[in-house]
């Protein structure tokens, strides 16, 4: 089934028609568009195209036509409108669906890096390269997008076949400067995996975040917090939340790096941080965070919008996850950086120095009726141009030039920011350019909202204990896994298995329990075969290392 299309006209209502298919040869010999960033010449109104998404608390705008908005900017600029969709659960399994359909949406934002692989493989989408030479040969991307990043894109993919969002290469770097140090230190240091506190109810209960420092500390500070529940008339207090249905990825890796759990062995070579007694040490904070009624089984299975209406009551006492999901006020939450074992282990934290795969990735679908307006929308979003007008909307309305090039932001812009939802100022989170952002702002104040999301993003990497490493040296290529297929059956059977027994060792009742389970998980992942993956990711971390010329220590 292909998609029906509507055309927008800003003084018509909207007309629903249903787009035949075009011949992909038709295709090849549409004429080309305008010039860059101008409305195609092929277009005499206005283009709607379905964007899909499995980033699933990801609130794009509805469009608008009204002037002024940021919207209607993109549609003067591009030709084109766009309609979000983005389903609550199991993206990747209805879009694997309609890859098999040939019925894929107009345009492809995803994050999960299987997903990528499969439309990067499907031959359905563009390779950009192609598309933006025949219907956008002025386009910027084709000589200052990032080489870094664009190699490993290639590298990844077989071909350019994505967009990748919060651009932060080395390269990109080099493209838009920034004069001041400030962000090489956020750079080095930063990871929105965080434990935070809520300074309102950390000074309701007596406690600094100097004295949390340790495991002892943080588990005596929760007590505290259930022993204030149990006496007083007020709020609850949750004294503890962890990242709903993301602790596993997000809860579980910020104390895996504060317990000091290493992927390499005395050897030098990689070992599953899951067989280390540090990870054992993390599930059992885990373990006892719940049996002592610190933290609550239900909200293992939390969504986001759950978690971040826990967030906004203020009763949450302590976090332990992915901050950046968590829609806080920077302001009333701090960060005490790791929680430091009694064991005097060293917190971990890796870090990528190349930083060149971003986020979301973007493909635009073959499928598409007007390629001549996507190769535009691309070439709009991430010109210096257009990602003025997305992230900051017009200058004198909602920010100032400075006389060194950086802009002053308005209350009111910083406000339609804030409600990108509705305002679609700084929406487009699958264009978001970090290097570029800095070299057009001006360094934050301590006062600022962006200087507290920085202190709490840089607490655990810029802790004087914490070892930093480079967390390119253990990546994989893109292909790995298809290459060694067998591997592949049972590194899918591991993750199958870790993920339901994790859940059943950090439930378990008693200290037997949490032994047992443990133990039992241990075992089936030695059954499984997890040397063998062991040993072909170790050969794989060999080479990394030398190609970049780098290692990484053990330091535990």
């Amino acid at each position: 089934m292909k998609h029906s299309h509507s055309r927008i006209t800003a003084c018509s209502p909207f007309l629903w028609i249903i787009i035949l298919p075009v011949a992909l040869a038709l295709l090849a010999s549409a004429p080309a568009c305008a010039p860059s960033r101008q409305i195609p010449d092929c277009a005499e109104d206005i283009e709607t195209a379905t964007l899909f998404s499995d980033v699933d608390f990801w609130d794009l705008p509805d469009w608008s036509l009204e002037e002024g908005s940021i919207s209607a900017e993109i549609s003067k600029h591009t030709g084109l409108a766009i309609n979000s969709e983005i389903p609550p659960q199991d993206a990747g399994r209805l879009l694997s669906l309609r890859i098999l359909e040939d019925d894929l949406p107009d345009i492809l934002a995803v994050a999960d890096a299987g997903t990528a692989r499969q439309l990067a493989a499907s031959g359905k989408v563009w390779d950009l390269q192609e598309l933006l030479e025949r219907y956008c040969p002025d386009s910027h991307l084709l000589t200052q997008f990032p080489k870094d990043m664009k190699q490993e894109l290639i590298r990844r993919d077989g071909a350019w076949y994505a967009f990748p969002s919060h651009i932060n290469s080395l390269d990109a770097k080099e493209i838009w400067k920034c004069a001041s140090p400030y962000y090489d230190e956020v750079d080095r240091c930063s990871t929105t995996l965080a434990v935070i506190w809520n300074r309102s109810l950390l000074a309701q209960l007596g406690l600094s975040p100097e004295s949390l420092q340790t495991k002892s500390q943080v588990l005596h500070a929760f007590e505290k917090a259930k022993s204030y529940n149990n006496s007083a008339k007020g709020e609850f207090i949750i004294p503890l939340l962890l990242d709903g249905s993301f602790y596993q990825e997000y809860s579980l890796t910020v104390l895996y790096n504060s317990f000091g759990a290493e992927s390499i062995d005395s050897k030098g070579h990689y070992a599953s941080r899951w067989m280390k007694p540090e990870a054992k040490e993390a599930l059992a904070f885990v373990n006892t965070a719940l049996r002592k009624g610190y933290a609550f089984t239900k909200d293992l299975v939390a969504n986001n919008t759950k978690i971040k209406s826990y967030m906004a009551s203020g009763n949450v006492l302590c976090f332990i996850g992915n901050t950046a999901n968590a829609n806080i006020d920077y302001s009333a939450w701090v960060s005490t950086g790791p929680i430091l074992s009694e064991s005097g282990n060293r917190p971990v934290l890796g870090k990528d120095v190349h930083m060149a795969n971003g986020w979301i990735h973007t493909f635009i679908s073959k499928n598409c009726q007007c390629p001549d307006k996507m190769a535009h929308w691309l070439d709009y979003m991430s010109s210096e141009e257009g990602m003025m007008a997305n992230n900051y909307g017009f200058e004198g309305a909602d920010y100032q030039k400075n006389p060194d090039g950086t802009i002053t932001l308005t209350a009111e812009c910083r406000q339609k920011r804030e409600n990108y939802a509705a305002t679609g100022y700084s929406a487009w989170w699958n264009f978001g350019n970090i290097a570029w952002e800095r070299s057009v702002l001006p360094l934050p104040s301590e006062h600022e909202e962006a200087y507290l999301k920085d202190q709490i993003e840089c607490a655990l990497g810029s802790h004087p204990d914490t070892y930093i490493f480079n967390s390119a040296l253990l990546s994989l290529p893109d292909r790995f896994w298809e290459a060694h297929a067998e591997l592949a059956e049972i590194q899918e059977a591991v993750d199958s298995f870790a993920q339901s027994q994790i859940s059943v060792i950090v439930t378990a009742k008693t200290d037997r329990e949490f032994d047992e389970a443990y133990a039992h998980f241990r075992s089936q992942l030695k059954d499984f075969g997890i040397q063998r993956l062991e040993d072909a990711i170790d050969r794989q971390f060999q080479e990394n290392c030398a190609f970049y010329g780098e290692t990484i220590e053990k330091v535990n």
